[in-house]
């Protein structure tokens, strides 16, 4: 039977990689391809990385270590990664997720006796009120700045 001359026009087995035109625009296509799903990755990969920094950003602002960012897994914004870390830390036993201001912050020293705080909150307040020392005070002032030993026996001296 006859192809009315096709067989001389193409090969018929399927070897098309010798035409002029299709190849081309196959292989523009697939250059076309392969620079999309780089672009696609690269752009997943700076997503990732915004994320990443908003929740870590979030998260420290809360005391949270930014590295517990990789295991929030929601949006990144910053009402609900307060919730997460809220219920995660109520989950595991960590107290609320807002930030407690530290007493060592305010200038409350931790383990004095009542009595010795309040010693020290009164010396405080008088050296920010320019309340002038006593004289006891005063003495000890002058052996703490005393550098040889005839300005530590004159500060000793002035104790008597």
């Amino acid at each position: 039977m006859s192809n009315w001359g096709i067989e001389d026009d193409t090969n018929l087995a399927g070897d098309n990689d010798n035409l002029p035109g299709p190849k081309a625009l196959r292989d523009a296509y697939a250059a076309l391809k392969q620079q999309n799903t780089e672009l696609q990755t690269g752009l997943a990969t700076v997503q990732k990385q915004l994320r990443d920094q908003a929740v870590g950003a979030t998260l420290s602002e809360l005391g949270i270590p930014a590295t517990a960012a990789e295991q929030y897994k929601g949006e990144a914004d910053p009402a609900k990664v307060r919730e997460w870390a809220a219920s995660m830390q109520t989950l595991f036993g960590g107290g609320s997720a807002t930030s407690t201001p530290n007493p060592i912050d305010q200038g409350q020293p931790q383990g004095l006796a009542p009595d010795v705080q309040q010693q020290l909150q009164q010396l405080s307040e008088a050296g920010q009120s320019g309340t002038p020392l006593g004289n006891a005070e005063a003495a000890h002032g002058r052996v703490n700045d005393a550098t040889d030993l005839a300005g530590l026996l004159s500060a000793w001296q002035t104790l008597k």
